[in-house]
């Protein structure tokens, strides 16, 4: 009779296989206009907020990843969302087309 036996993990021999990752689609990557857009509204949130303790803390995310992303490193549409909800705003306010404070924000009408 014969019995296979697998070796365990961690043991002699090549180890875990690495992992592969996939290639993100450019659809899913922000736009350089978009994390100019994204960097801006963390930077103003962490003037709302005080600290970048306080902001990451609102956000779910550590605080050294939002001064990296303050700092122009990186950025993400999960980051784009987190910040918005800490705003109470929308993801397309935050990565869209600023809009001056005098105007409405969906007609572009002045104030009368």
């Amino acid at each position: 009779m014969l019995t296979v036996v697998q070796p365990p993990t961690g043991g002699q021999g090549e180890g875990a296989p690495a992992r592969r990752r996939r290639p993100r689609s450019p659809a899913l990557l922000l736009t350089d206009v978009e994390r100019m857009r994204l960097r801006a509204a963390v930077r103003n949130l962490r003037a709302l907020y005080g600290t970048w303790a306080c902001l990451a803390e609102v956000m779910g995310v550590s605080a050294g990843s939002l001064q990296q992303l303050a700092s122009g490193n990186g950025g993400s549409h999960a980051m784009a969302l987190r910040a918005a909800k800490a705003a109470g705003t929308t993801l397309d306010r935050i990565l869209g087309r600023p809009v001056a404070a005098d105007r409405c924000p969906h007609c572009g009408r002045g104030a009368p």
